[in-house]
């Protein structure tokens, strides 16, 4: 046990603040900084009984034996400066972990653009319904245990690697940095534009990983992504596990029904069949590399499947937050059009008769970019209503003017849309979707007080 103390500066980010749990197990004092204290890792963080501060001041910096510092943090920071003017001991959230957890364990790192929250909180999920204990960290809150990080007293260890930068003095993608002996990449699209400037710069990154990975090691992937594919081509020395969704050939799945709701999958000459919760080929695919992932560990097929299925999923992921009278509102993280077309298409195959309305904030660096306005209004195509919130109303007037169909609107202000959307729009057996990496300005709170 440490008696050290750890100072995070951004610890209310998902990452960092999985960082904090796991750095308090070890049994270090632990503390954070961040600008805005905000749910959902400020309340497992006061859970835990964690000091968070607000602001970066110079005067509020505690000292501490290292600081770790999250991507979140840019050169000016107040903070920042005085720990380099002062020399004090620093490193990246990423580097920290690698150096303290991550080179004893058997990593799975979850990569991809989307479906890497959900995946990883399956795999762990299943790992504990069967009587493991393994250590993980993921970007989110599950549903079916009470921390989105834990140290683990098994060799597994889970985590969401991310492609997103490590630090301001490192520029790597934070996954390099996690020496996995399982490496899933669910898919993989073009996103960050505030960082990379095409798909290519982010494929450069993967493969970086990739170099680095030894021959007993296996990279699972879906055979139909082209631009994993293009990824590969560069070079690999790890196995190669890929799969598909047509029901053919050694590793695939195919859907029971409309909605994916019941599944068979087909892994190395074993077939299993599963019903469970959730809904969505997206969520069919993440099962299958977190099936494919397990079978890396030898744990049978039907074993994985059996406790699979209990798997309640994560939270902000299609998550209910009102369901009375017929009507349903979802909250969910998608902020991208890939994302928000499988949500879309998840929910149109559950509820065929409903009248489906979207809530989309334009919040993410990419999305703001105007990079995927093409393909939004193709991708809200099952949706019959879509509102559409974002800071330039330019850009959002555009989407809609460019839309094939006249459903497209804008939300101006956040008040004013609850008032009119609860006395003018909704009706009886609406299903009602927001979609935002944000908090879409308090609107999921306003909805459930009003609607």
């Amino acid at each position: 046990m440490s008696s050290k103390k750890i100072h995070i500066l951004g610890i209310c980010g998902t990452f960092m603040g999985g960082l904090a749990l796991i750095a308090r197990e070890l049994g270090y004092r632990v503390s954070g900084s961040d600008q805005n204290i905000y749910p959902p890792m400020s309340d497992l963080l006061e859970e835990q009984d964690i000091k968070i501060i607000k602001g970066y001041e110079k005067e509020k910096l505690p000292e501490a034996d290292i600081y770790l510092i999250g991507n979140v943090i840019s050169r000016g920071n107040e903070s920042i400066e005085h720990i380099l003017e002062c020399n004090l001991p620093h490193t990246s959230g990423p580097a920290w972990l690698s150096d303290n957890v991550l080179k004893d364990r058997e990593v799975i790192a979850v990569a991809g653009t989307h479906g890497k929250t959900t995946t990883t909180a399956m795999i762990t999920h299943t790992l504990m319904g069967l009587g493991k204990d393994p250590g993980f960290l993921i970007a989110g809150r599950p549903k079916d245990f009470p921390v989105s990080a834990r140290l683990g007293k098994d060799k597994i260890f889970i985590i969401e690697a991310d492609e997103y930068d490590t630090a301001f003095f490192d520029k790597r993608a934070k996954l390099i940095h996690y020496q996995p002996e399982v490496l899933i990449i669910n898919n993989l699209e073009f996103d960050h534009a505030d960082i990379y400037s095409n798909l290519n710069e982010i494929q450069k990154q993967f493969h970086n990983l990739i170099r680095t990975m030894p021959s007993k090691a296996s990279i699972v992937f879906p055979e139909e992504d082209k631009n994993i594919l293009q990824t590969l081509e560069m070079g690999v020395w790890s196995k190669k596990i890929s799969f598909n969704q047509k029901g053919v050939g050694l590793n695939s799945f195919e859907r029971i029904n409309a909605d994916f709701s019941h599944l068979k999958f087909h892994i190395n000459n074993n077939s299993e069949e599963i019903k469970w919760g959730l809904i969505g080929e997206h969520n069919a695919r993440n099962a299958m590399v977190a099936l494919l992932a397990l079978e890396h560990f030898q744990i049978p097929l039907s074993d994985s499947i059996e406790k699979l299925s209990s798997f309640s999923g994560v939270s902000r992921r299609l998550e209910v937050m009102i369901d009375r009278a017929g009507l349903i509102l979802f909250d969910d993280f998608a902020h991208h059009p890939t994302a928000i077309k499988e949500t879309l298409r998840g929910l149109r195959a559950r509820y065929k008769e409903n009248r489906i309305i979207a809530l989309i904030e334009l919040r993410s660096n990419t999305m703001k970019s105007g990079f995927h306005d093409k393909s939004l209004t193709k991708a809200t195509s099952e949706a019959d209503l879509v509102f559409w919130k974002g800071e330039n109303d330019v850009q959002l007037n555009k989407l809609i003017d460019g839309s094939p169909k006249k459903n497209n609107y804008l939300i101006t202000s956040i008040d004013s849309f609850v008032k009119d959307f609860k006395n003018n729009i909704i009706q009886d057996k609406d299903v009602i979707v927001m979609m935002s990496n944000g908090n879409f300005d308090g609107l999921s709170g306003a909805l459930k007080s009003n609607i």
